[in-house]
């Protein structure tokens, strides 16, 4: 059983985290706890019963959303306490970390969770502690994508204010265009490189409103910040509603996709299926034709 307790940052890094154990576990024949998931777990089908956010899904008949954070945080406190003391194997057990100052930010460091050795320890122990934001499966990510998508299906609430959503932001239109607009963090995030104002965003939605001339287009801008929808006059706009999980499928469902490099966006590409421009620089100007499925190293990332 493989036992997961380190919070990646914000919901789409969580997501990705999530899925990478998940490839691995189904291709490995594992099970996985993701304790760190306890924030989110309440807002998809699968988990919001699930007291320790297992996959495969296990379903409690107790109220699990405080339960899980106590839990989250007893466990944490527990891998700490054995890394402290080095207490890091035993025949039932293994602590492995894939966290900095080891694995940096750059390409190619990563813990691989297909490496023998690590297939050995989660086959003679019974319990493998991961601490650390770094665990990837990109090979088994590909293979079993479709049914990380199913394990991550919103909860049925959700999915119908999002189903309403889109059906009125496709009434009328050809091509309905997601637009995620990362503020908040983002202005201290990579030295604010990706902190675009709302002008800029105005000016890509333009451009390729311009560029597609002969076509309806709509447009869905969903943020992290409210946001005045008469900030993008003379173009159609819905402004998403706001929560973070139902802006988001509402982008999966939109037909393309454009915003800054995020873990955000990029979840919703990959759950939606669906080709997404990242705005990395400025003075290139948006068509469709920049508008792609990412490869698996890119679009899994997080």
């Amino acid at each position: 059983m493989l036992i997961f307790s380190h919070k990646c940052g914000q919901l789409g890094n969580n997501l990705f985290a999530f899925a990478h154990l998940i490839a691995n576990a189904k291709a490995n024949d594992h099970s996985v706890i993701n304790l760190a998931f306890e924030e989110y777990a309440q807002y998809f089908e699968n988990t919001k019963q699930s007291l320790f956010c297992c996959y495969p899904q296990t379903i409690t008949n107790i109220p699990a959303n405080r339960l899980r954070f106590f839990l989250f945080i007893i466990n944490k406190a527990v891998v700490k306490l054995m890394r402290a003391s080095s207490f890091t194997k035993s025949f039932l057990h293994e602590v492995v970390v894939a966290d900095l100052p080891e694995y940096q930010f750059h390409e190619g460091r990563y813990f691989d969770l297909n490496k023998p050795s690590f297939q050995k320890t989660t086959v003679t122990k019974k319990f493998t502690f991961l601490f650390g934001r770094f665990f990837r499966d990109y090979l088994n990510m590909e293979e079993y994508q479709e049914s990380i998508r199913e394990f991550f299906r919103p909860t049925k609430q959700i999915q119908e204010k999002v189903n309403h959503f889109l059906s009125l932001a496709k009434h009328d239109t050809e091509c309905l265009v997601g637009v995620h607009i990362r503020r908040g963090d983002y202005e201290e995030f990579a030295g604010g490189k990706f902190f675009y104002s709302l002008n800029d965003y105005y000016r890509k939605m333009q451009e390729l409103h311009v560029s597609e001339d002969k076509k309806k287009i709509s447009f869905v801008v969903c943020s992290n910040e409210p946001i005045d929808p008469s900030v993008f006059q003379g173009l159609r706009v819905f402004i998403g509603p706001g929560h973070l999980v139902e802006d988001l499928y509402i982008l999966a469902g939109c037909d393309i996709l454009m915003g800054p490099p995020s873990t955000y966006s990029r979840w919703a590409s990959f759950y939606g299926k669906k080709p997404l421009a990242q705005i990395i620089h400025l003075e290139e100007s948006v068509s469709t034709k920049q508008f792609v499925i990412l490869p698996p190293e890119q679009l899994f990332d997080f």
